[in-house]
């Protein structure tokens, strides 16, 4: 928290710089004693150049007084001042004077020189960093002043004040029961409305707004009590009215998922939507493991075959390999499901006991491949079983396929012999060694 705030205070500082040297440029309204006023004024800026607070605040106080529609300049360095002094004041009732004092420099501000939405901004993010937050009168305060920054700037809002406005919210809610869950609801949509215009900006910062909106979405499922009977009554509509809508689809997965209802069919309608407008390898192979667990194996054949698309990483794109591999083989599809076993193990040799387990399997049960006419030759394809069963290192699979081999009588009845190469037909077309049981 305190890198985030010297981050945002740079920023902010350096916004105040800029609008200070704006104004110097700008016409200044002098009082009668204009000789006076002058000499305060460069005394203070000098003290203020020096980082001789204390001095810069008497020497300001006169300007203050005696030209207070002077610049704005005073108000922006004034507030700059009292900052520093609260700061480093020790005596906990000096600190909040001071802080009063640097928050009243931003009123004064408006008072003179207009502008209020933003130099609103700029003073609440002071005025949230001072406020108790524990405080039921300050975080009221709080609230009000940084929803009638929101109701003024809109999605131009500074970002740390959007996050500090959902903090107050959730403790203005709890603190003073002021607020209804249908009214945090309408709030949060506002807030993450401004941090969603400042990622769609692109920058530097995105990364960092995008953490600052994981921590208004775990603060609003601390502000509301989210059940799945909640989130079907406020958010069930609104998909329904706005299917093709990602962010509204986001929200219920967010608050689904933090109300175990993973299994509520809106949860699925969300993930849809969600789908359709960002596709991902993840959510592709969820959705594919989902049919293939329903047993719809054509879609999850369609799903599988999106995330390999969707990755270029060959770990991830084995795995998907090897489900398609077990999918084809659930169809019946065998010689495709030793194709997809064998592309997994290329992508990733890591994977190749699992496969060669996976078609030492379809082996096993490809009866089909009887010819019925030499025991041995159909029994061959126990043979080639074992052959997989032992690249893959699998015992127990070689000892189940070992019971199956030809006996010593049937290999002489064809007149072959244990050692003999001979060739597996049907689609198993592999080469294997006699070997008896």
């Amino acid at each position: 928290m305190k890198t985030k705030a010297i981050f945002v205070l740079t920023i902010l500082f350096g916004a105040l710089g800029l609008a200070q040297a704006q104004a110097q440029q700008s016409d200044w309204k002098w009082p009668e004693d204009k000789a006076k006023a002058m000499e305060k004024n460069v005394l203070y800026t000098d003290s203020k150049t020096m980082g001789n607070y204390r001095e810069a605040a008497n020497h300001l106080r006169y300007l203050l007084i005696h030209a207070p529609d002077l610049n704005p300049a005073i108000y922006i360095d004034g507030a700059e001042i009292y900052n520093e002094l609260a700061e480093k004041a020790k005596d906990p009732a000096k600190k909040t004077t001071l802080q009063d004092s640097a928050l009243a420099m931003y009123d004064l501000r408006i008072k003179y020189f207009g502008n209020e939405a933003d130099v609103l901004d700029r003073k609440a993010f002071y005025a949230y960093r001072y406020a108790e937050k524990n405080n039921k009168e300050e975080v009221a305060e709080l609230y009000d002043l940084l929803n009638k920054v929101v109701q003024l700037k809109g999605n131009e809002t500074s970002f740390p004040n959007a996050v500090a406005f959902m903090d107050v919210i959730r403790r203005h809610k709890k603190m003073n029961k002021a607020l209804t869950d249908e009214q945090v609801l309408e709030k949060y949509d506002t807030i993450i409305a401004i941090l969603d215009s400042y990622i769609a900006k692109g920058g530097n910062g995105v990364e960092t707004i995008k953490k600052y909106k994981a921590q208004v979405e775990d603060m609003l499922l601390s502000a509301v009590d989210v059940n799945c009977d909640f989130v079907q009554t406020n958010f069930g509509p609104r998909l329904k009215e706005n299917p093709e809508d990602p962010a509204i689809a986001k929200k219920v997965l967010t608050l689904l998922r933090a109300a175990e209802c993973t299994d509520s069919p809106l949860f699925a309608t969300a993930l849809t939507t969600v789908y359709k407008s960002e596709p991902t390898y993840e959510l592709a192979k969820y959705f594919a493991d989902q049919q293939l667990a329903q047993k719809n194996y054509s879609e999850a054949e369609k799903y599988y075959e999106e995330a390999i698309k969707l990755t270029d990483e060959p770990a991830k794109k084995a795995e998907i390999y090897f489900d398609l591999a077990q999918t084809y083989g659930k169809l019946g599809r065998k010689s495709e499901s030793r194709s997809w076993a064998y592309k997994a193990m290329e992508a990733d040799p890591g994977i190749a006991s699992k496969a060669y387990t996976h078609i030492g399997n379809l082996y096993m049960g490809s009866q089909e491949c009887y010819q019925q006419q030499s025991i041995m030759q159909d029994r061959a394809i126990y043979l080639a079983a074992y052959k997989m069963y032992q690249k893959a290192g699998n015992t127990s699979g070689m000892a189940r396929a070992a019971k199956e081999f030809p006996s010593a009588a049937e290999i002489f009845d064809e007149n072959k012999n244990v050692g003999d190469q001979i060739t597996v037909g049907c689609w198993i077309n592999e080469t294997v060694t006699l070997q008896k049981r």
